[in-house]
């Protein structure tokens, strides 16, 4: 789940740039005042509410790509055979959600900015959703080391379905520690978030 620090913070402030573009068009369109009283102040601080949701987005797109690629591996099933194919369908599913989020976010801001956009900003929006397809190699890795013989090819597809269902318990620890109101939302968090884990571990048992 590790990035390059300086490209990530490159194209953590080129997805700033494009969105702070956008708002800013898509306020001329529909005539929005972020401004109140006669000394003209915000109302809202815009920056942080952008930065709060590329946070957001970044962490959503992660969970996403997680619980997509957890089910791909449980409707695949535990075939040791079928291993090889199992690897193929995660990563070809999780690049082509991917590239048609991408596409899809990009329609969507050309339809607000009422305009074509550059490549660098296009290149930001890739970046901002790359998440999306990261969160899926950490299920991948098991099928891989399976395939490799590193360990059981019978255990490997099990092993996908466990890193999957807690990398979402551990999303929903971090959601609950980053809203700072004690253990009580961690766990509801956890609980929460992970529940799509364990549901998609019933799909699998009711399935196969």
């Amino acid at each position: 789940m590790g990035q390059d620090e300086n490209g990530d913070s490159g194209a953590g402030r080129s997805g700033e740039k494009v969105s702070e573009q956008l708002d800013h068009e898509n306020e001329e369109i529909v005539g929005i005042d972020d401004t109140s009283g006669a000394d003209g102040e915000a109302d809202v601080d815009h920056a942080a509410l952008r930065d709060a949701e590329h946070q957001a987005h970044k962490i959503a797109g992660a969970i996403y790509g997680t619980i997509l690629a957890t089910t791909v591996v449980a409707a695949i099933g535990p075939d040791p055979e079928k291993l090889s194919r199992a690897l193929a369908v995660v990563l070809v599913t999780s690049a082509v959600f991917y590239a048609a989020h991408v596409y899809s976010v990009v329609v969507g801001a050309r339809m607000v900015a009422r305009r074509h956009l550059t490549g660098p900003e296009v290149t930001a929006i890739a970046a901002a959703e790359w998440p999306m397809l990261q969160s899926s190699w950490p299920v991948a890795l098991p099928l891989l080391l399976g395939k490799l013989g590193w360990i059981p090819e019978a255990a490997a597809t099990d092993v996908a379905m466990l890193v999957g269902i807690a990398a979402l318990f551990v999303y929903g620890v971090l959601i609950g520690i980053r809203e700072g109101r004690g253990w009580m939302s961690v766990a509801l968090n956890a609980l929460v978030v992970g529940s799509f884990g364990l549901l998609i571990l019933l799909l699998k048992v009711l399935v196969h």
